[in-house]
C-alpha cells in the first residue's frame, strides 16, 4: 500500500480512544451551553485564546498531521500553561475526566515539539455558562509523559485508518471494473446516469422526472458509485420517504455485488424500530446495553468490516453478539459506510440529522427518491406542536412515579398553564422558558412516555426559535377548547432550509416519476437556476395504456351525490375485464361511504379494503392478495396512502386502476397559510399548496398500473376538473385522456382495448 496522508483533529483523536463508556441521555442544548461556557471563560481570562497548534510526522509509513486549538494559553507562566475549558459537570469531581485531560496533554506535546519545551502545565477547568469556575485541576507534565500519551492515542487511531484505507482501495478496485448491472440501458437510463455523474462532478443539484419503468435506482446509484471510486464524493446517501421504498435500492446493491462490487452499505433504521427494550430509554441504569456500550463497540466495528451488507438483520446480529444498542451501533457504522440507505430525516431533520457525518465533511452525495414527498416532509420536520391534554396524560403518570413535587411534574404544570394563556399566539415569549424547563427536567428524570414528550417539546422549542428568526416562513396557531389547549408553529416555506442542507455537497439528485412541474418543484426544494433539470419520457409504448376520463363532480360538497356514479363506473371497469384492480379514493371517509353503495350495486364483487393504521403484517397480506394468484380482485384504497406509491405490482398483478378526484389536500387554516406564503415567495400559491401535491398523489397511484414493457392496463380518472387546462397540463405525455360520457362507454372501450391487446394487437 502506497504512503497516504492522514489528517485528524485533537478532539477526534482523543475521542477515538478515550471516551465515556456508557450511553447517557444528554441535554440537546448541551453543545450550546458548552459554547457559552467557553466564550465566557475566555473573555474573563485575560490570556490568549483559540491558539492554533499542529504537528506533522511520519508513522507506520504514512504522513500524519494533527491539528487543534488551545482554549487558553498563557506563555508567561513557567512552565507555560495550557487550559482546556469544559462545561460544569453535574457531579462533584475529584479529578478531571480522562478525555479532557488527554486533550490538554495532546496540546502540551504539540507545544513542546514546536517550541522545544521540556514541560508544560495542564489545566482542566469546568465553568458554567457565565464563565464562573466550578472546578480546576492542574498538573505539570514532562515531555516524555506528554509524548507517550500522544502516541498512545495516535497509533490505535492511525492503524484503524490504515485498515479503512485498505478497504477503500479494494472498494475502488471493484468499482473500476464494475459494469452496469443490466445488459443494456433502458430508454432514458444512460442520459440520467450521465446527468447524475455530472451533478456530482460539479457539486450541483439535479432535479429529474423519471417515469415508472425508467429503472431509477440503477440509473442514479451506478454513476454515484463510479464517482465514489474516483474520490469525487466520499459517501452516498440513498434517501427514501418510506421504508418500503428502500427495497429497490437494496436490490440494486445486491445485483452489483453479484457482479463484483465490494463495499459496505448500511440500512439505517429508526431507534424505536430496532430497540430490544420494551420501553426506549437510553440510560445505563435502565438498559444493560447502554452500560459499557462504547467499550464493547470497538470490537464490533472491527468485526463488521468482514461483512459488506449492513442491513437490519446483520446490524442486529452483531449488536446482539456484543450486547450493543443497535441504533447507536448503526450511527458508528454510518461514519465508515460507503452507502447509507435511510429515511429523509437523517439528512434534513434538524433534530435527527447525522451531524457527525455532515459536520465532518461536505464530500457527501444525496440521492433523494420520490422527492415530490420531501417538501411536506421537510415542513413537518421544521414545525412543532403540543397540546395540554397530552401534557396532562403524561403528568398523571409522572406524578404517580416521581411525585407531585418533582421537577418533571411542576414543569408540566407550568407548561400547561402557559399553553392555556389566550394571548400566547400574539406574544409567545413565555413559551420558550417553560419548554426549556420541561426539557431540562425530562433529561434528568424518567417517566413512561418521556422520550416522546421530550421529542415534541424540543420540536416546538426549536420551531419557535426558527420562527422568531424567520417570521415570514412560519405561522403560529393556537386553539383553546374546553379541555384542551393546542399550540403549533408551522413552517410555510421549506426551500431555504433544503437549500442550506444541500449547498456545497458533492451532488444532490432529486428524482421522482411525479416531480412536476419540474421548475416549480426545483424552487420548492431549494434549487437555484444553475441547477439542472431533466424530464424523461415514459419508456413504454403508449398503446399499452388506455386512459379514460369520466367527468364527475367529486368536490367535497357534492361527494355524496357522486357516490353512485363512482361506484357504477368502478364496477363497469372491473366487470368489463375481471382481473386485479385498484380503486383509489380521496379519503377514508369517502371510501367508507362507497362500501355500502358498492355492496348494493354489485354485491358479488371480490373486495379487499385498505384499513386505517394497518400494521406491517396486514399490509403484506393486502399486497400478497394481488400477487399470490390470478383470481379477480378489486382493492379499495386511499390516495396518498401506503398502497398508492412505493409498491410494485407488475404483470398480471394489476390490470386496471380507477382514481376518484384530483387528490387535493384537505382545506384548513395551516394549508391556507402555506398557500399564502407560496403566493408571496414563488407565485401561484394555490398550485403549490393544493394542485401540485394533489396531482402528485394521482400520478403516483396511476403509476402502479404499468410497471414493465409487457404490462397493459386501463386507467379511469373520475373528476370533471381533469379537463381543466391547469390540471390536464400536469398530466405526463403518455396519459392521453379519452373522455367517456356513460357507463356503457366505459364497458365498451375497456373490452375493445383488451380484445385488441390480447388478440395480438401491438
Amino acid at each position: 500500500m502506497s504512503a497516504l496522508d492522514f489528517r485528524v483533529s485533537v478532539r477526534s483523536l482523543v475521542a477515538f480512544t478515550a471516551f465515556p463508556p456508557d450511553i447517557t441521555p444528554l441535554s440537546p442544548d448541551l453543545m450550546e451551553l458548552g459554547r457559552r461556557a467557553h466564550v465566557s471563560r475566555q473573555e474573563k481570562s485575560g490570556v490568549a485564546s483559540e491558539v492554533m497548534l499542529s504537528w506533522t510526522g511520519e508513522e507506520e509509513g504514512h504522513a500524519v498531521t494533527v491539528t487543534g486549538r488551545m482554549d487558553l494559553f498563557d506563555g508567561t507562566q513557567n512552565p507555560p500553561l495550557i487550559e482546556e475549558i469544559k462545561l460544569s459537570s453535574s457531579k462533584t469531581l475529584a479529578e478531571p475526566y480522562k478525555e479532557h485531560l488527554l486533550q490538554a496533554a495532546c496540546y502540551g506535546f504539540m507545544l513542546c515539539e514546536r517550541d522545544g519545551l521540556t514541560s508544560v502545565r495542564l489545566r482542566v477547568s469546568y465553568a458554567d455558562t457565565a464563565g464562573r469556575l466550578t472546578a480546576i485541576f492542574e498538573e505539570d507534565w514532562g515531555y516524555e509523559r506528554l509524548r507517550s500519551s500522544f502516541f498512545d492515542l495516535l497509533l490505535p487511531y492511525l492503524r484503524w485508518q490504515i485498515m479503512l484505507a485498505e478497504r477503500k482501495k479494494a472498494r475502488d478496485g471493484s468499482l473500476a471494473s464494475l459494469p452496469f448491472p443490466y445488459p443494456v440501458y433502458r430508454p432514458g437510463q444512460y442520459e440520467m446516469a450521465a446527468q447524475v455523474y455530472t451533478s456530482i462532478q460539479r457539486k450541483r443539484r439535479l432535479f429529474s422526472v423519471m417515469p415508472t419503468g425508467t429503472g431509477k435506482s440503477a440509473a442514479v446509484l451506478y454513476p454515484a458509485l463510479k464517482a465514489l471510486s474516483l474520490n469525487l464524493t466520499g459517501k452516498v446517501f440513498c434517501l427514501t420517504a418510506r421504508g418500503t421504498q428502500r427495497v429497490s435500492m437494496q436490490k440494486e446493491l445486491q445485483n452489483m455485488r453479484a457482479l463484483g462490487l465490494n463495499l459496505q452499505a448500511l440500512t439505517l433504521n429508526a431507534r424505536e424500530s430496532v430497540c430490544p427494550m420494551e420501553q426506549v430509554r437510553c440510560h445505563p441504569d435502565h438498559c444493560e446495553r447502554a452500560k459499557g456500550h462504547f467499550v464493547r463497540q470497538a470490537q464490533a466495528l472491527h468485526e463488521a468490516l468482514a461483512y459488506e451488507n449492513w442491513d437490519t438483520e446483520q446490524v442486529l446480529e452483531i449488536a446482539d453478539r456484543h450486547s450493543l444498542c443497535p441504533f447507536e451501533f448503526s450511527l458508528a457504522l454510518a461514519l465508515i459506510a460507503d452507502v447509507i440507505v435511510c429515511d429523509y430525516n437523517y439528512a434534513f431533520d434538524p433534530m435527527i440529522r447525522l451531524s457527525r457525518v455532515f459536520d465532518a465533511t461536505r464530500k457527501v452525495t444525496l440521492l433523494v427518491d420520490e422527492a415530490h414527498n420531501l417538501p411536506d416532509r421537510a415542513r413537518d420536520m421544521l414545525s412543532g406542536r403540543l397540546s395540554s391534554s397530552s401534557l396532562r396524560d403524561f403528568r398523571r403518570e409522572a406524578g404517580k412515579l416521581l411525585g407531585r413535587k418533582s421537577a418533571v411534574y411542576q414543569a408540566c404544570t407550568n407548561l400547561i398553564r402557559t399553553l392555556e394563556f389566550e394571548g400566547l399566539k400574539a406574544d409567545p415569549k413565555p413559551l420558550l422558558p417553560a419548554l426549556d424547563a420541561l426539557i431540562t427536567a425530562l433529561s434528568a428524570a424518567y417517566a413512561p412516555g418521556a422520550m416522546n414528550l421530550l421529542r415534541d417539546a424540543l420540536g416546538l422549542s426549536r420551531a419557535l426559535s426558527r420562527a422568531q428568526a424567520f417570521q415570514e416562513d412560519y405561522v403560529l396557531l393556537q386553539r383553546i377548547e374546553k379541555s384542551n389547549a393546542f399550540f403549533s408553529v408551522t413552517n410555510l416555506n421549506p426551500a431555504p432550509h433544503l437549500r442550506d442542507c444541500t449547498r456545497k455537497l458533492s451532488g444532490v439528485v432529486f428524482y421522482s416519476a411525479t416531480l412536476s412541474p419540474i421548475t416549480a418543484m426545483r424552487n420548492l426544494l431549494g434549487g437555484e437556476e444553475e441547477d439542472a433539470c431533466l424530464a424523461l419520457p415514459s419508456p413504454f409504448p403508449k398503446e399499452h395504456l388506455l386512459t379514460l376520463h369520466l367527468p364527475v363532480n367529486t368536490r367535497y360538497k357534492s361527494r355524496e351525490a357522486s357516490l353512485l356514479s363512482a361506484v357504477r363506473a368502478i364496477s363497469a371497469l372491473f366487470l368489463a375485464r375481471p382481473g386485479k384492480m385498484l380503486a383509489y379514493f380521496p379519503s377514508f371517509a369517502y371510501l367508507r361511504a362507497v362500501l355500502p353503495v358498492l355492496n348494493e350495486i354489485a354485491p358479488d364483487l371480490p373486495l379487499i379494503v385498505q384499513e386505517s393504521g394497518m400494521d406491517e403484517a396486514k399490509r403484506k397480506d393486502f399486497l400478497s392478495a394481488f400477487t399470490g394468484d390470478d383470481d379477480p380482485l378489486l382493492g379499495l384504497c386511499v390516495l396518498g396512502g401506503v398502497f398508492a406509491e412505493g409498491v410494485d405490482l407488475p404483470g398480471k398483478a394489476l390490470t386496471a386502476v380507477a382514481i376518484v378526484g384530483i387528490g387535493l389536500p384537505q382545506v384548513n387554516e395551516e394549508r391556507d397559510s402555506f398557500k399564502d406564503r407560496m403566493e408571496a415567495a414563488l407565485g401561484d400559491g394555490f398550485a403549490y399548496a393544493y394542485r401540485y401535491p394533489g396531482m402528485h398523489k394521482v400520478l403516483q397511484a396511476a403509476g402502479r398500473l404499468i410497471r414493465s414493457d409487457t404490462d397493459r392496463g386501463v386507467l379511469l380518472l373520475m373528476d370533471d376538473r381533469y379537463s381543466w387546462r391547469e390540471v390536464s397540463s400536469l398530466l405526463p405525455g403518455h396519459l392521453s385522456l379519452n373522455r367517456v360520457k356513460s357507463i356503457d362507454e366505459i364497458t365498451n372501450r375497456t373490452k375493445a382495448f383488451w380484445n385488441f391487446s390480447e388478440g395480438g394487437g401491438k
